[in-house]
């Protein structure tokens, strides 16, 4: 878990770190856009995983029969 928790937030940063340094490249000057979203990775992130394992036992209970 913390193994994962912390490629997640490496990912982030770094992607972050990309996104603002080519978006400072692109409008020429210093600015707050949509590159800061990016931040918002770790959220989705792990909201989807948890959604996604959620189906996926649900499924698998279909398969069995229980519903």
């Amino acid at each position: 878990m913390i193994f994962e928790a912390t490629i997640v937030l490496l990912v982030t940063a770094l992607a972050f770190a990309w996104g603002k340094e080519t978006a400072r490249i692109e409008r020429g000057y210093e600015a707050v856009g949509g590159e800061y979203l990016l931040l918002l990775l770790p959220a989705i992130y792990y909201t989807s995983k948890r959604t996604l394992l959620d189906w996926i036992a649900e499924l698998r209970e279909l398969k069995k029969g229980r519903y």
